[in-house]
């Protein structure tokens, strides 16, 4: 799993903008006791995706140039290429709603549930009508290649694979490519400022942890970072400091016994990273003030 992974003993935090773009990142889903995670703070293959996504030039750039070879006027066809890429784009800025959508849907119960049921089709429609958008330019390119030769014949197909396999990679890989690009460096850029600022800008309060009060009664007490699960008068407390990451989520969870207390954390685990995204988050009161001093200077 390809992620920027914070050292257990620093005390970084990135910002609210920062967080909402590692949203747009692959996730890699994971199960425990009957409860699907889809993913939240992850993210994953962002190496095959980057590799897809310089494979879309390959396919596109030699099927462009054997047309240009055969006659065929190529303005139209390089112009649907960079709609294609406008296109994938568009349609991954609604991947951010998708993946927080899919985890409120991991704890939300009855009329919730149903009306972030119905975003999520809709949002999930929207994103797929830009993704046929990216398909029917494919198709408009083969038939511009073929409106040019009299016959089909083994070069029209190869050059159609060629567009079709393009247009596949930018429905799956474009999107994730480019906003998991600036997700590393906006998070990489924090967390210099962070080293070089000796902790003071991006860092969290210790004193102002977020809690969530956990409905199992039959948890085992772990630390994992800086999170922990305490048991304070007779109830179970999950206490974090900073970003909970699927990662360390899931180590919580692998700690506790099979069945209901897995269950729990789980379901219970997720709304409580869902907190600790901008305007929930406590910890990033500290943050934005420490941003402020550094713009006065």
């Amino acid at each position: 799993m390809c992620q920027f992974r914070f050292n257990c003993n620093c005390k970084f935090e990135p910002s609210g903008e920062t967080k909402e773009w590692w949203l747009y990142t692959h996730k890699t889903e994971h199960s425990f006791a009957g409860v699907k995670l889809p993913g939240l703070f992850q993210t994953s293959k962002f190496e095959c995706q980057f590799i897809g996504f310089l494979g879309i030039f390959l396919l596109e750039g030699v099927a462009t140039y054997w047309c240009s070879k055969v006659g065929v006027i190529i303005t139209a066809i390089l112009a649907s290429i960079f709609v294609d890429l406008a296109l994938a784009i568009v349609a991954h800025i609604f991947q951010k709603s998708i993946c927080k959508m899919k985890n409120e849907l991991v704890y939300k119960e009855n009329d919730e549930k149903r009306i972030t049921e119905r975003s999520l089709r809709s949002t999930q429609s929207l994103q797929r009508f830009f993704y046929s958008l990216i398909l029917l330019s494919a198709g408009f390119k083969i038939c511009w290649f073929l409106s040019a030769r009299s016959t089909p014949d083994a070069t029209a197909l190869f050059i159609g694979v060629c567009y079709f396999l393009g247009a596949i990679l930018h429905i799956t890989c474009t999107g994730y490519a480019i906003f998991t690009f600036i997700f590393k460096g906006k998070i990489k850029r924090e967390y210099n400022k962070y080293l070089n600022s000796k902790s003071q800008a991006f860092g969290f309060d210790e004193n102002n942890p977020i809690e969530t009060e956990l409905t199992s009664g039959k948890l085992k007490t772990v630390t994992v970072g800086h999170h922990e699960i305490i048991e304070s008068d007779a109830k179970f407390l999950l206490k974090t400091l900073g970003v909970l990451t699927d990662e360390e989520l899931w180590s919580m969870i692998a700690r506790q016994d099979a069945g209901e207390p897995k269950r729990t954390l789980a379901i219970e685990g997720v709304e409580h990273q869902i907190k600790i995204l901008p305007l929930t988050a406590k910890g990033n009161i500290k943050k934005k003030e420490s941003n402020k001093e550094d713009s006065s200077k």
